[in-house]
């Protein structure tokens, strides 16, 4: 007896495809990595105070150290970044010195790093519209708990 393996076959193959498809639809729509040096005491520090709410959006659940997303990567922090380069504009914002950076990729339209703190965090807002004051001012409680080595030069004078 001769069996018709072909028909169960091209149902397997449209139900992986399928369910391939429907997965790349239901993830989000950004990435986090891991920032270089997320490992520190000072970063688990810094995530475990991170507002549920920042934006207006949501904290949304991640496993990657370091890293945190709210909205549908509307804001997203990074604690364990490398200090910027010199040449930003420092200002202060929830008691933290931050420097305006240029945008890391082009799902970024602003991003801001602290200044005079190892490790550094690093914020990427997705929108021009998002209230970077307030969500600066909002994380300003949780990257106080690094230690400040060296303060801005603007926040001096």
């Amino acid at each position: 007896m001769t069996r018709n393996i072909h028909g169960p076959l091209r149902l397997a193959a449209a139900l992986t495809a399928s369910t391939a498809l429907l997965a790349g639809c239901g993830g989000s729509g950004y990435n986090l990595s891991t920032p270089p040096f997320s490992g520190s005491p000072a970063c688990d520090t810094v995530t475990g105070e991170l507002p549920d709410q920042l934006g207006g959006f949501a904290l949304e659940r991640s496993d990657v150290t370091g890293a945190a997303a709210w909205g549908d990567g509307d804001v997203i922090v990074y604690c364990g970044m490398p200090e910027p380069e010199a040449g930003g504009d420092c200002f202060d914002e929830g008691g933290v010195d931050w420097v305006a950076q240029p945008p890391a990729d082009d799902r970024t339209a602003k991003m801001f790093s602290t200044q005079g703190r190892d490790p550094g965090v690093q914020v990427r807002l997705r929108n021009e519209t998002t209230d970077a004051s307030a969500v600066l001012s909002a994380l300003g409680p949780a990257v106080k708990s690094i230690e400040v080595r060296e303060p801005c030069a603007a926040a001096e004078s």
